[in-house]
């Protein structure tokens, strides 16, 4: 089964590399292979000025989604919530 590494680490690990930091040092940190090393270095070069390009709009417009998602969740557990409550007599 392959490890699902998350965004955060993965640009600790390019940004360690990025900076002169030795390989080893940095696969044994972070427990990742020197190819992942490599791989993740090459994509922040890369597309590192993505993060800088994203407009105001388009980052509320992510996070807007993003609350309508979590207010959808909130309702759902609300109504088990109080569903249970109902039948277990609390």
């Amino acid at each position: 089964m392959r490890k699902v590494h998350i965004s955060g680490k993965k640009f600790k690990v390019a940004l360690a590399a990025l900076t002169g930091e030795k390989l080893s040092d940095i696969c044994s940190r972070y427990e990742v292979s020197s190819s992942l090393v490599h791989k993740w270095k090459k994509q922040l070069k890369d597309q590192g000025s993505v993060v800088f390009s994203q407009s105001k709009q388009t980052v509320e417009s992510s996070h807007t989604k993003e609350l309508s998602k979590l207010y959808e969740r909130i309702g759902k557990l609300t109504t088990e919530l109080d569903f249970l409550k109902k039948v277990l007599g609390d």
